[in-house]
């Protein structure tokens, strides 16, 4: 039963131009201002997944920017990057000057 759904599955996503050229090509990201909404390697990431990130991101960076230790500074540097980069995609780039 199993490969039955898999085989339907596949299909599908082949005949929709996702198939293993699709899974196997990485492409570059865009962001639609209009709609909030993010493409990207063939899925579509909703304004409110993108909003809850940038919260995700923010909540870290605050806790572990607090820490003292070497190694919480530097993952709170990888949780800033991430942050800022979600606030200047989603930010129109006359703000970002």
């Amino acid at each position: 039963m199993t490969d039955g759904r898999e085989d339907l599955i596949y299909s599908l996503a082949k005949s929709m131009g996702v198939g293993d050229a699709q899974k196997n090509r990485v492409s570059s990201g865009k962001y639609n201002s209009e709609t909030g909404t993010m493409y990207c390697n063939g899925h579509v990431i909703s304004r409110a997944s993108i909003e809850q990130a940038k919260a995700y991101f923010t909540t870290q960076y605050k806790k572990l920017a607090e820490k003292d230790d070497e190694g919480s500074k530097e993952l709170a540097s990888i949780y800033e990057v991430a942050m800022e980069s979600i606030n200047m995609l989603v930010t129109p780039a006359e703000a970002n000057e």
